[in-house]
Formats: structure tokens, C-alpha cells, sequence
């Protein structure tokens, strides 16, 4: 296999998916093949996009059916290691990444209402401030339902969430 393409498998998180599949990366997919989960979809159609090896790259929500691990290692192997130096336009409901662009243009109703870096954009105190407020809090909220409560007997340690 060529160094490439090793290099966009593994950028996409494909070798776990071509170790368990019959024929490996030769598995036909599709309406005679193997049907492929919406994440494994999700995963060929990126390295398909990536292999292309374009100038620009339009990505509509790559990260939507994926779990989170999966979906951190896509974005900080794939989008922003292997597709570096390349114009991608991300568009994603994954606000946990968009600290990491180098531009962020905020919808609201069909239109722009912000534009800016991360940390601009939280000083204007606006719309995306308040949407990754929202996003912290209730990020912040499902963790601490995962965290167990201690016994009273137990010395209590407070725990930080950022």
C-alpha cells in the first residue's frame, strides 16, 4: 500500500473498520457491497475528499455521527494536520473545535451575525459568546451527572470542569 494512502487511512480512522471487513480496503460498499455505518460513511467519504489531495476542501458536519474520540482524532489528524496548508471551510455544530480555527463566521437565522477568531469573538460579549456559554454549561452539566457523589464519611475534593 502506498505511503499515502496509509497516511489518509490512518488520518481517517479507517484501519479498525478495514481489519473486521472480508476484503480490507478492497470491501465493495455500497448497494452490492458491505453497507457501512453513518460514521464509517462519513469516515470513506473524508478520506475520499483527503486522497483527492485538492486546494479546497468544503466539509458539511464530517464529525455528526461519530463518537468523540473518533471525532477528535478526525479533526486534529485529518482536518488539521493532514489537510494543513489547505483551504478547508468547515461547517460543524462541534463547538468544542472551533477554538482551533483560524476563522469563525456565526449563523444565526440564515445570516452572518459574527466573524472572527475564538477569542475575539468571546470578548464582544455577542451571540457566539453566548452560544459557547450555553455549550459549556451544558457540557459541563452532563459531566457532572457522570461524576460519582461522595459519602458523607469521605473527605470532599473539589473537582474543576473546564
Amino acid at each position: 500500500m502506498h505511503v499515502w494512502t496509509s497516511n489518509v487511512i490512518y488520518a481517517c480512522g479507517l484501519e479498525p473498520d478495514f481489519a473486521i471487513l472480508d476484503d480490507g480496503d478492497e470491501t465493495e460498499i455500497g448497494d452490492r457491497g458491505t453497507n457501512l455505518s453513518g460514521g464509517q460513511k462519513q469516515r470513506v467519504s473524508l478520506a475520499r475528499a483527503v486522497y483527492s489531495d485538492s486546494d479546497i476542501y468544503l466539509l458539511d458536519d464530517p464529525l455528526s455521527a461519530v463518537d468523540v474520540h473518533v471525532g477528535r482524532h478526525l479533526f486534529h489528524t485529518c482536518i488539521k494536520k493532514k489537510l494543513a496548508g489547505k483551504t478547508v471551510i468547515l461547517a460543524t455544530h462541534q463547538l468544542q473545535y472551533l477554538k482551533h480555527c483560524d476563522e469563525i463566521v456565526a449563523f444565526e437565522d440564515g445570516g452572518i451575525v459574527e466573524r472572527g477568531h475564538h477569542d475575539e469573538l468571546l470578548l464582544q460579549n455577542g451571540y457566539y459568546k453566548e452560544m459557547m456559554d450555553k455549550f459549556h454549561y451544558h457540557t459541563n452539566a452532563s459531566m457532572e451527572k457522570q461524576l460519582p457523589i461522595p459519602s458523607k464519611s469521605k473527605k470532599r475534593i473539589p473537582v474543576i470542569l473546564k
